[in-house]
């Protein structure tokens, strides 16, 4: 063999032996619970991932092939799965109505802290779908639990495996894909084996978030019998309900911890408010609650019972700029109120609920007053109410809307800084600098909104087009995705264009008006994107 033809050869040797070849990211094993269900009977699409690559993983999106079949709930990606580390995800899945043998192809898209979307993990199953009882021999799972808890309680969810084999079976390990924020704090041991036509009673104990949760728990067991593997799996519906005007103080220093503070501060606003508008803002809760009991009604959450008032005022009240007074109590009886004092009402009527709540607004070295918001606190994290644009939402809501951007280009070109007011003695400016919460780690949770809104098949084309894209252009085109008048018009958009096209139109609007104060609204910018405005 001559050295000419010997060179390709020894390269891919030395590639190989470096193992600079392409290799996927992780290990993705697909399996199912159950493979015959009743018309509109659900099924648990279980996936076991192991991160093999070099990088952290941040997310997984799932593909069914089969139009017939709906995802009934999606499990939480970790927020990092770190290299070597594994993560059990369990789908819930509804089968069609129809009788019928169907075959189901999905697909599993993984991304990665580098923006990038890997594919090429595949499963496929053939799922019967019969009104009639199909039993093969099997490990028979039932898990039951209570239909209604209080946040920050604990309840007994009840196992009982019954082995409807013909040969022992070894139990392996078992697993909960549990609602946010809740927690097993006492399990039992697995029995190494369960008996042919034997049956063993198992009791976990899970504490439930200071939280409303409604939702499918999920317990998979994994099993060895006749030579394989095998896993079963089990759905519960829990509802988690959460009074926090019903709780005392020490439950709700248990909920909210250093947040506590918020709810007991007798004032909203510090000296500069004072000065400016020629009045205080002292907070008198026991005198407030009463009503705002009376407008939250049978709510049963903090989130319900905020956008309750939120909805009772903009009902009641004329909204306008001329701001009068800051105390409460003045702002109640009448009828036309500013903006300023709409968010002054809110955040002392939350308090009065014992709903953590403040007043946040920008900072530009001397004023604190603009662009004041309430912002309240629950065990997801901080909401925001915007009586200026008419929102309501999580602060991760809130950062995807088109109302941020402008705050965004505030703080990172002119240096504003984004400040709770926080007075204890009206003393000068009180307050604390909450920029960071805003800013950090903006694109990645602003990727996620945008994803969230996006139909599965697209959200690799939309990666794609974003890890093209310098930084500053990337939070660009997601504050325009974002903007997007409602999810099909996005939809439609990435469905016709391509990675290319998307990429090059953004570059092109960022060049234009990156360095022009952008407007209050960024829907403006959409508009030009979509090709909406000449």
């Amino acid at each position: 063999m001559g050295m000419r033809k010997m060179l390709p050869l020894l390269l891919v040797l030395m590639v190989l032996a470096s193992g600079c070849l392409f290799k996927p990211p992780a290990e993705v094993k697909f399996s199912i619970d159950k493979t015959a269900v009743p018309p509109g009977g659900t099924f648990h699409l279980i996936v076991n991932v192991n991160n093999t690559g070099k990088v952290g993983l941040v997310g997984a999106t799932l593909i069914l092939g089969n139009d017939d079949f709906h995802i009934v709930q999606e499990p939480s990606f970790p927020e990092v799965l770190k290299v070597g580390q594994s993560v059990q995800l369990v789908w819930i899945i509804r089968a069609p109505e129809k009788p019928g043998t169907y075959n189901l192809q999905v697909s599993l898209e993984l991304r990665d802290e580098l923006k990038r979307t890997w594919t090429g993990f595949y499963g496929h199953f053939r799922i019967t779908v019969s009104k009639e009882a199909i039993l093969p021999e099997r490990l028979l799972l039932n898990v039951t639990a209570p239909e209604n808890v209080n946040g920050g309680s604990t309840f007994t969810a009840t196992v009982t495996v019954k082995n409807e084999f013909k040969s022992p079976v070894q139990l392996l390990n078992a697993s909960f894909t549990l609602l946010p924020g809740m927690k097993v704090v006492s399990a039992p041991a697995l029995p190494p084996q369960i008996e042919p036509g034997k049956t063993v009673t198992l009791h976990y104990t899970i504490r439930a978030p200071f939280a409303s949760r409604n939702g499918f728990i999920t317990y998979v067991l994994r099993y060895f019998t006749g030579g394989s593997f095998g896993s079963v799996a089990g759905s519960f519906r829990v509802t988690v309900t959460w009074k926090p005007w019903e709780a005392n103080d020490e439950t709700l220093l248990k909920a909210y911890g250093e947040e506590y503070h918020w709810i007991v501060d007798s004032y909203l606003v510090d000296e500069y408010w004072v000065k400016r508008f020629n009045s205080t803002s002292y907070v008198e809760r026991e005198k407030l609650q009463p009503l705002a009991l009376k407008v939250v009604g049978n709510a049963t959450s903090d989130v319900e019972a905020s956008e309750r008032i939120f909805r009772w005022i903009l009902s009641n009240y004329s909204l306008g700029d001329t701001t009068a007074t800051l105390q409460p109590d003045r702002i109640l009886p009448q009828d036309r109120i500013s903006y300023v004092e709409a968010q002054i009402l809110t955040t002392a009527m939350l308090r009065s609920l014992n709903i953590p709540a403040r007043i946040v607004s920008l900072f530009n070295g001397t004023d604190c007053t603009i662009r004041p918001m309430t912002e309240f606190y629950t065990s997801d994290g901080w909401y925001v109410i915007d009586f200026r644009h008419g929102f309501i939402g999580s602060l991760d809501d809130y950062l995807a809307s088109p109302y941020f951007p402008r705050i965004y280009q505030l703080v990172t070109r002119n240096h504003y800084r984004i400040v709770a007011q926080s007075p204890i003695a009206l003393k000068g400016h009180e307050h604390v600098d909450v920029t960071g919460e805003f800013l950090e780690d903006l694109e990645n949770r602003l990727t996620n909104r945008v994803l969230k809104r996006v139909r599965p098949a697209l959200r690799s084309k939309v990666t794609l087009a974003l890890s093209q894209m310098p930084p500053d252009e990337r939070i660009f085109a997601l504050f325009i995705f974002s903007s997007a008048p409602n999810g099909s018009d996005l939809n439609r958009i990435l469905e016709e264009w391509s990675a290319s096209k998307i990429e090059k139109t953004v570059k092109a609007v960022y060049e234009f008006y990156k360095d022009m104060p952008w407007k209050d609204d960024f829907t403006y910018y959409w508009k030009i994107f979509a090709g909406e405005v000449p």
